[in-house]
């Protein structure tokens, strides 16, 4: 009897974690979704990745800019709120975009640091944007 009271609570406790875990990522994608935006656009005519980044709040005082997964790291700093950028790309990467992730990290006032993740996209196609709270 007392094993299944024990078993019962764990599996509780574990259950509830969980639970606040999904609703404070969820929490935090809202906070953010219509303050910060960050996107990666790949134009093959020029065969460059445009990346454009705005905070609505025109807060943001510094970012990080690093683009995963390429043979050469890339990685910039940016003062500021909001930056545009080209980065030369030959074409989509043989296992596709989502192996060339872009992330920042953002210092904001209000927010402290930020992360911002999305995965590059072709022209007319969009990506889904993900936040974290560092």
């Amino acid at each position: 009897m007392n094993k299944k009271v024990i078993l019962a609570s764990i599996c509780t406790i574990i259950a509830f974690g969980v639970g606040i875990s999904i609703y404070q990522s969820a929490s935090v994608q809202q906070k953010y979704e219509n303050i910060l935006f960050l996107d990666g656009t790949f134009h093959p005519d020029t065969k460059q990745v445009e990346i454009t980044f705005a905070d609505k709040t025109q807060k943001t005082t510094g970012v990080v800019l690093e683009i995963l997964g390429m043979e050469k790291s890339f990685q910039k700093t940016f003062a500021g709120h909001s930056f545009t950028i080209s980065v030369p790309f030959d074409g989509e990467p043989q296992y596709g975009w989502k192996v060339v992730p872009i992330t920042l990290v953002i210092e904001h006032p209000d927010f402290g640091k930020v992360g911002i993740k999305t995965d590059i996209h072709d022209e007319g196609k969009s990506s889904k944007t993900i936040f974290s709270q560092l």
